[in-house]
């Protein structure tokens, strides 16, 4: 059985054996990367000063929000992207105060610890509709941040000023 064909059908077998073993054990031990990284992830919150149309004077809300960094989507060099929800309660009296809300956020550095950001989305509460922003932030360290920011929806305008921690 030295040069016979079953020593090769025998040593090609055990061969496939070997490889198809040791890619199962590799493959084993690879950690398979999560879907979201916690690191992505940062908590909000500020307090707004809300105007609306009309004789009802200017009020001061609070919100609250969550957002994670979408370090895949690359718009274009030195440009960050996020997406945010939260929850913002407007400061008028009555039921129709409050709401959540959904946006996509872009920002990037202007100089030092000063960047900018502007976001585009939609509010689900009881102004319902697309909303848009614009602002400022500040880098208070590698993790908190304070932002400035002008939010425009349907009926209501906002001043914010937020404070972002990453988790």
């Amino acid at each position: 059985m030295n040069n016979s064909p079953q020593k090769y059908l025998l040593n090609g077998l055990l061969s496939v054996v070997m490889i198809t073993a040791s890619g199962y054990s590799l493959a084993e031990t690879k950690k398979k990367a999560p879907l979201l990284d916690r690191n992505d992830f940062s908590i909000g919150a500020g307090l707004s000063i809300n105007s609306v149309d009309g004789p009802v004077d200017d009020e001061v809300g609070f919100q609250f929000f969550g957002a994670y960094e979408l370090n895949n989507v690359n718009l274009m060099e030195g440009v960050r992207s996020s997406i945010e929800a939260g929850y913002m309660d407007y400061g008028f009296d009555g039921a129709d105060a409050d709401g959540i809300w959904a946006t996509f956020v872009v920002g990037g550095d202007i100089s030092g610890s000063v960047n900018w950001l502007a976001r585009a989305g939609f509010d689900f509460g009881d102004d319902s509709g697309l909303m848009v922003g614009a602002g400022l932030g500040a880098e208070l360290d590698k993790r908190t941040r304070l932002r400035f920011e002008y939010v425009i929806r349907d009926e209501l305008d906002s001043i914010q000023l937020n404070l972002v921690y990453k988790l």
